[in-house]
C-alpha cells in the first residue's frame, strides 16, 4: 500500500529585475510561485521513493520526499532558476538536476545505483604507494585520490556507469583504462617504471651566434646531474612523468633555472646563460710625473673594452671610458692615488699608480775661475839665442847661388 506525501511549499518573495540589451530581455522572476512536479526514476524508467530532494534557487530553498510513485512537489519562484539534489539508501545523482526556468510543470530526474571501486596498484616489486588515481565520466572528474601504503585506492560512493580510470606516479608510465562499476568492485592495476634521456644544451647569448659553454654543471633537482662536455652538450636518463627544476651553474656566470615536465619520449632542452657582469681596470703606468695624465683601460667580463665607465680617482669621479674603453686620467698630486671603475652598480678591482714630484725649477750654473792678486807669468828666456859661429843667413843663401852657377857651366 503506497504513502502519500504532502509537500509544503515555500513562498518566497524576490525583487524582480529586467535587463535591456540589442540582444534582447533576460527572464526575471514573476514574484508568483509555480508548482513543480519531480519524478525520480532509475536508468530503466522505474520510480524511486523515498528520496530526499533537496531544492535550491537564487534566494530560497526547499526540501522534499517523493512518494511510492517517485513523485514530489515543490513551489518555487516562477521563472527562477532551480537545482534539484537527490539523496537515497540506494541510490545517487553525482550531480544536480538544473531547471533553468521554473514553471508549472514535471520534470524527471534519473538516479543510478550506488557504486563504488577498490583499486589495487602494484608493480614488479608489489604495492605501488602515493599512485595518482582519477576518475572521469564524460570528460568531467568524479572522483580522484591517492594509494595508500598498501597500493590500495578506495573511491567515494559513485553512480554506476562507464568510467575512464587514470593511474600515474612519477617513474612510471600512466595507466589509463575504462572500468565499468557496477555496485562495490575491486579492479587490479598493473604498473611499469621506465626512463627516458633528456639532452641538455648551454649557451651563452652574449655573441651574435650564440656559444656553447662547456664544463657548466647540470641538475635536474631530485632526479639526475651531469656536466656538459666541450660542446656544451650533456644527455641524462630520467624517470618518466616527473615534474622537476632544471638548473644550470658554471663559475663566472649567472645561474639559470625553469620548471620542466618530463613525460614518456625522450627530450631535449636549450639553456642559455649569460657571465656574471664585471670591471677589470688596468693603468698603463704604475708610476708617473705628478701634473701629467695616466692612461688606463677596462674590459668587461668577456675581456672586451668597456665604454662609458665612469673613473674614480681617490673616489672620486674623473671621468668616462671612450668607445676603446680607455681614459687618461690627470694626477696633480704627489704621492700613491687609486684608480677603479664603476658602471651599473658592478665595481671594478682597484689599481695603484704612484705621482712623483717634478724636479726644480733651479737651474744650475758652472762656477767660473777666479783671477789671482799676483799674474802668474810665463818664463823668458834673457839669453841671447847662440848660433853656429862662421854662418848666417845670408851666408847660406850665397852658398845656394854659388852652387846653381856651376851647376850651368856644366
Amino acid at each position: 500500500m503506497g504513502r502519500s506525501y504532502t509537500v509544503v511549499g515555500l513562498a518566497v518573495a524576490l525583487t524582480l529585475a529586467s535587463v535591456a540589451g540589442t540582444a534582447g530581455t533576460a527572464v526575471a522572476q514573476s514574484g508568483e510561485t509555480v508548482t513543480i512536479t519531480v519524478a525520480v526514476r532509475d536508468s530503466s524508467g522505474n520510480p524511486i521513493g523515498d528520496a530526499e530532494l533537496d531544492v535550491e534557487w537564487d534566494g530560497g530553498s526547499a526540501t522534499a520526499t517523493t512518494a511510492g510513485n517517485g513523485k514530489a512537489f515543490v513551489d518555487v519562484p516562477e521563472g527562477a532558476e532551480v537545482t534539484v539534489g537527490v539523496e537515497h539508501p540506494r541510490y545517487v545523482r553525482t550531480s544536480p538536476y538544473v531547471i533553468s526556468e521554473a514553471s508549472e510543470r514535471e520534470v524527471d530526474v534519473e538516479v543510478y545505483p550506488k557504486s563504488s571501486v577498490r583499486l589495487e596498484v602494484s608493480d614488479g616489486d608489489g604495492p605501488v604507494e602515493d599512485a595518482q588515481v582519477s576518475i572521469e565520466r564524460g570528460g568531467l572528474e568524479i572522483t580522484t585520490g591517492t594509494t595508500d601504503a598498501s597500493g590500495v585506492y578506495e573511491s567515494d560512493v559513485i553512480q554506476a556507469g562507464n568510467y575512464q580510470l587514470t593511474v600515474r606516479k612519477p617513474g612510471y608510465y600512466v595507466r589509463q583504462k575504462s572500468l565499468e562499476i557496477e555496485g562495490d568492485i575491486t579492479n587490479r592495476v598493473s604498473m611499469r617504471a621506465g626512463s627516458v634521456s633528456v639532452a641538455v644544451t648551454v649557451v651563452d647569448p652574449h655573441f651574435d651566434s650564440p656559444r656553447t659553454v662547456d664544463d657548466a654543471r647540470v641538475n635536474l633537482t631530485g632526479v639526475a646531474t651531469s656536466r656538459t662536455g666541450p660542446d656544451g652538450r650533456t644527455v641524462l636518463d630520467t624517470p618518466v612523468n616527473v615534474r622537476t627544476t632544471l638548473r644550470v651553474d658554471r663559475e663566472g656566470y649567472r645561474g639559470a633555472s625553469r620548471d620542466v615536465r618530463i613525460e614518456e619520449a625522450n627530450a631535449s632542452f636549450t639553456v642559455e646563460m649569460s657571465r656574471e657582469p664585471s670591471l677589470t681596470i688596468e693603468a698603463t703606468n704604475e708610476r708617473i710625473v705628478a701634473g701629467e695624465r695616466a692612461p688606463v683601460a677596462v674590459t668587461n667580463a668577456y675581456g672586451e673594452p668597456a665604454s662609458g665607465v665612469t673613473i674614480t680617482l681617490d673616489g672620486d669621479a674623473v671621468g668616462t671610458t671612450d668607445d676603446e674603453g680607455e681614459l687618461a686620467v690627470r694626477i696633480d698630486e704627489p704621492g700613491e692615488h687609486t684608480l677603479r671603475a664603476n658602471m651599473d652598480g658592478v665595481r671594478s678591482n682597484e689599481v695603484g699608480v704612484e705621482a712623483i714630484a717634478p724636479p726644480s725649477d733651479a737651474t744650475s750654473t758652472a762656477a767660473s775661475p777666479t783671477p789671482s792678486a799676483t799674474a802668474t807669468g810665463t818664463a823668458t828666456t834673457t839669453e841671447t839665442e847662440a848660433t853656429s859661429p862662421g854662418f848666417t843667413p845670408v851666408i847660406g843663401v850665397l852658398a845656394l847661388l854659388g852652387v846653381a852657377f856651376l851647376l850651368r857651366r856644366r
